[in-house]
């Protein structure tokens, strides 16, 4: 077996590659694919949320963001996505400070950017050691590190870095490097303003996407069936959006499609899918799992100027704490509606009615209302199907709590659910960032028969994600192994070797010495491209031409080369 030693030698500041629109968070016990633009798990055709990881089962088809509202005008704002059958609300990439973009900077930012907390760890240590010893970092890693999207072609600061020689600049090899969160995380960047609302027919708003996608690898099965999506979502607009909603929007499959229930739990700031019979033909069997989305971090109060009483907000934050005005929303509204375009239950299709499903209403504009599917007489309601989980009454607006209410107590038919979860009303100025978070949370008993086992083994990993998020936890990783970061075994490491200088854009020099008679030095380009081979005595120092690589040959992948040494 070869022992190879990988060197990184830049040759500009730029870098190209062939960019990913998609990448799977793989990290832990889900596979879960990410795309451009906030379409999250699927393929753009099929669910692509797979837990247990490798079994060929999910239990999501298709998730992504909603947001609207109304201008000073009176004028309805919304972007919404779902399966992208009549159009699209969200193009890639950043606004500038007229909250515009281009067909450049789309296509530049139409791409993913997935990173290993192992692998950003490895490299920062490597350049802080004065870039010596064995490099131990895939190729795509560094090529990924070095195209972080810090910076907007605008010039705003985009993608979290840590800027280790507080220069202002974002430079890797000067020791800066990305900040994620988890163990793993997948980076992209969205707008609404890249053309026209074609999925709901609506205005569009001017609003800028952060979304970072992570997971960890801990040894905690809550955390092991958890994955997570942090939105940082900017006004670029010049006008207030007033009344608005920010939304989750979810389409369950329970394993298979057809049996499916929906519920929202008050209490816990969630919503979540199970199986609607005993069994679940769609993998899962005798032991069904159940699906839940958290709201973690809902929209923030408009500020008041006092420190807002406690009081029950669906799991919001900040409330009579003795800080004035850092208050937060938790979950405020959920509903469940049906595939079905004739009916004021079903498909939304303009965005009047995306806008009514975010706010609390069907879509002919009428509330819902507690009990049945929602359509009855009763009490107007802001949750559908809590079950017991809203001791308070906080859903039917301090009423005295009414019976309990899900599907299996309504004796619905299972089927193909989908589940919409907004926070809000809040107000969304220009230049304001509404900081968003949410969990998917998986849980199944391989023990106790039935759907309900497999929902109350979810509750209780949201207790437990909920309880660390409450006491700060969030950015922290879960360690690095050996296999996280590459390192084969029984590598060798018996060379020193010294290369400089770095960045060059002519000449580099190799000082190597190790017990081979002869050593080849191979250099390639982030696609694995050979672009120039060659012999050197183990005990000399070389000086290798590289003026060739700077423009023409491998300049597409703007003169950022990897070093075997063999």
């Amino acid at each position: 077996m070869k022992n190879l030693l990988i060197l990184i030698l830049v040759l500009c500041m730029q870098l190209v590659i062939n960019a990913q629109s998609s990448a799977y968070l793989d990290i832990n016990n889900v596979k879960a694919r990410v795309n451009t633009c906030g379409d999250l798990f699927w393929d753009l055709y099929s669910g692509d949320y797979e837990v247990p990881k490798g079994s060929g089962i999910g239990t999501i088809f298709a998730d992504n963001l909603w947001i609207g509202g109304y201008d000073t005008g009176g004028q309805l704002k919304i972007a919404a996505q779902t399966y992208r059958q009549t159009g699209t609300d969200f193009w890639p990439g950043p606004l500038d400070s007229n909250a515009t973009t281009n067909s450049t900077v789309m296509a530049d930012m139409n791409r993913v950017w997935k990173l290993n907390k192992c692998d950003i760890d490895a490299y920062h240590t490597w350049v802080t050691n004065g870039i010596q010893g064995p490099f131990t970092v895939d190729s795509l890693a560094v090529a990924t590190m070095i195209s972080w999207p810090a910076f907007s072609p605008f010039g705003d600061r985009l993608a979290p870095f840590v800027d280790f020689d507080n220069d202002g600049t974002y430079n890797i090899n000067a020791g800066d490097y990305p900040l994620i969160k988890g163990d793993q995380a997948i980076y992209f960047i969205y707008n609404d303003k890249g053309g026209v609302h074609t999925e709901t027919g609506g205005v569009s708003i001017g609003v800028e996407i952060h979304a970072m996608v992570y997971g960890y690898s801990c040894p905690d099965s809550a955390l092991q069936n958890s994955v997570f999506v942090n939105y940082k979502i900017i006004n670029k607009s010049s006008f207030d959006l007033n009344n608005a909603f920010i939304g989750k929007w979810t389409d369950f499959d329970m394993g298979g499609y057809n049996d499916d229930y929906v519920g929202c739990d008050v209490t816990r700031g969630a919503y979540y899918a199970y199986n609607g019979d005993s069994i679940d033909e769609g993998g899962y069997g005798i032991y069904p799992g159940a699906q839940g989305v958290v709201f973690l971090k809902g929209a923030k109060v408009d500020d008041n100027g006092i420190d807002d009483p406690s009081n029950n907000t669906a799991n919001g934050q900040g409330y009579g704490d003795g800080i004035v005005d850092n208050e937060e929303l938790g979950v405020t509204r959920f509903m469940s509606y049906y595939n079905s375009s004739h009916s004021v239950t079903g498909n939304p299709n303009t965005a009047q009615e995306f806008f009514n499903y975010l706010s609390g209403q069907w879509l002919n504009g009428t509330l819902w209302n507690y009990g049945g599917v929602g359509t009855g007489t009763g009490n107007s309601c802001d949750f559908m199907y809590p079950g017991d989980s809203d001791p308070t009454g906080f859903g039917v607006h301090g009423s005295i709590p009414l019976t309990p209410w899900d599907e299996t107590i309504v004796g619905n038919p299972p089927g193909d659910r989908r589940g919409l979860a907004s926070t809000g009303p809040f107000t969304f100025q220009p230049g304001d960032i509404q900081e968003f978070e949410v969990a998917y949370v998986f849980g199944r008993d391989y023990t106790n028969l039935g759907a309900a086992a497999g929902v109350q083994v979810m509750k209780n990993r949201i207790d437990s994600i909920r309880s660390r998020f409450a006491n700060g936890f969030g950015i922290e990783s879960c360690g690095c192994t050996a296999n996280a970061l590459g390192i084969e075994d029984g590598m060798n490491t018996e060379y020193t070797f010294s290369l400089y200088p770095n960045p060059s854009s002519d000449v580099v020099y190799i000082d190597y010495q190790a017990s081979s008679k002869d050593i080849t030095i191979e250099i390639y380009d982030v696609r694995g491209q050979l672009l120039k081979s060659l012999k050197i005595n183990s005990q000399s120092k070389q000086a290798i031409s590289v003026a060739d690589l700077s423009s023409g040959k491998g300049s597409a992948f703007c003169k950022t080369i990897i070093i075997n040494l063999e």
